[in-house]
């Protein structure tokens, strides 16, 4: 089975569950298989959520089947430095700061970093701080892309609402 024969499986679950699946992974390892299931909502998502979807995941028969019944299942949030599976996550992170992987070098380098400005359905552009102009990427062109939080930005948040 694919990706998206999972999804198949694993979203209407996760939207029983008041959630939307933010995406999914599956580590081929040695001994077992590791199935990773993200999910998020409006609200935000707590160890219930997790905990709730998981237990319902158990009870699809179709992923011990394809999976082998020796599998681990990992629920969590995408949390803070969240990857992105699709170009449309991207819409709500404009103006934040993005770090990612492409898959061939480009100008000589693979790692980039910076403002994301912009966004449609096939492409991204994000403004560097190290060049003055905006770099245009395809989506389907990027083996990793995750955002890039400012952490003093969040323990500023966090003091606040002590």
């Amino acid at each position: 089975m694919n990706v998206e024969e999972y999804k198949n499986i694993i979203e209407p679950v996760v939207n029983r569950n008041n959630c939307i699946l933010w995406g999914i992974e599956i580590l081929r390892g040695k001994r077992r298989t590791t199935l990773r299931v993200f999910i998020d909502s409006q609200e935000g998502v707590d160890i219930n959520d997790c905990e709730n979807v998981s237990k319902d995941l158990n009870y699809e028969p179709i992923l011990d089947t394809t999976l082998g019944e020796d599998y681990v299942l990992e629920v969590s949030t995408p949390g803070v430095d969240r990857k992105f599976f699709n170009i449309n996550q991207l819409n709500d992170y404009i103006g934040m700061e993005l770090e990612f992987k492409t898959r061939e070098l480009i100008e000589g380098k693979r790692k980039f970093s910076g403002t994301l400005s912009e966004c449609d359905d096939l492409c991204f552009s994000i403004k560097s701080m190290n060049k003055p102009n905006i770099m245009k990427f395809k989506f389907t062109d990027i083996d990793l892309c995750k955002l890039k939080p400012n952490y003093n930005d969040l323990i500023k948040e966090y003091n606040h609402a002590k």
